[in-house]
């Protein structure tokens, strides 16, 4: 949770609800991972992405919040509800799919069709 927190404050992708599939949902959450774990690395970029006092820390037994939390806090609530989308094709998207498709396999065709696709 505690990355999580800090990367949702920097990269606002991870904010909203994702209508993607899993697989690329989990590549977009991998990806921050690594640009997170990139920017960390280095000691010039660590000191951009996270300054001190961006972690919590604790003094004389008190645990001090990082600006972290309160980035994150700003004009946000922790989650978003999801609104219900259709997920499936209507009839018409169906039908033109099955057209574009007999046409693309017949007469249609291009020569390089089968290799990019």
């Amino acid at each position: 949770m505690y990355v999580f927190g800090l990367t949702s404050s920097v990269f606002r992708v991870l904010r909203k609800p994702k209508h993607l599939q899993p697989e690329k949902a989990q590549l977009v959450v991998m990806t921050v991972v690594c640009l997170h774990n990139f920017l960390r690395r280095s000691p010039h970029s660590a000191a951009i992405y996270t300054p001190p006092g961006t972690f919590d820390y604790e003094e004389n037994g008190r645990v001090i919040e990082g600006s972290w939390k309160a980035m994150n806090n700003e004009n946000m609530t922790p989650l978003f509800p999801i609104r219900k989308i259709a997920r499936k094709p209507t009839l018409k998207a169906k039908e033109i799919r099955e057209e574009l498709a007999a046409y693309f396999l017949s007469g249609g065709r291009v020569e390089w069709q089968y290799e990019c696709a």
